[in-house]
């Protein structure tokens, strides 16, 4: 039985974690679009003069681009515990069934 729930339980695991891969990809794909978009504005916003309102547009939008990067960051590291939490369950789990068939398939002499 244990065999079984240990099965059942490290294929859980194995999918949370390729679910957390996906999502820590996507990730990086938005904080490297936001710091592209980033980068895109400083280059903008040369071309104006300091005290212009578009200037100053530009200037709050790359702020909120900031905040999205570290929210961004955040997340990830978020993720990245999860997936070593993950990781370490699924250690465990590995043994639990290594134990289990080894007690199942082994001959005990009384």
């Amino acid at each position: 039985m244990a065999l079984f729930i240990g099965l059942i339980r490290r294929r859980e695991l194995k999918q949370q974690k390729f679910s957390f891969q996906g999502r820590m990809l996507d990730i990086t794909k938005a904080k490297s679009l936001a710091a592209k978009s980033t980068e895109e504005l400083t280059q903008v916003g040369t071309q104006y003069e300091a005290d212009s309102l578009i200037l100053k547009k530009l200037e709050e939008r790359k702020y909120k681009l900031h905040l999205l990067e570290q929210k961004l960051d955040l997340e990830k590291e978020e993720l990245e515990t999860r997936i070593a939490a993950i990781d370490t369950e699924l250690k465990s789990v590995e043994e639990m069934i290594n134990q289990s068939i080894e007690e199942s398939f082994s001959y005990k002499a009384a």
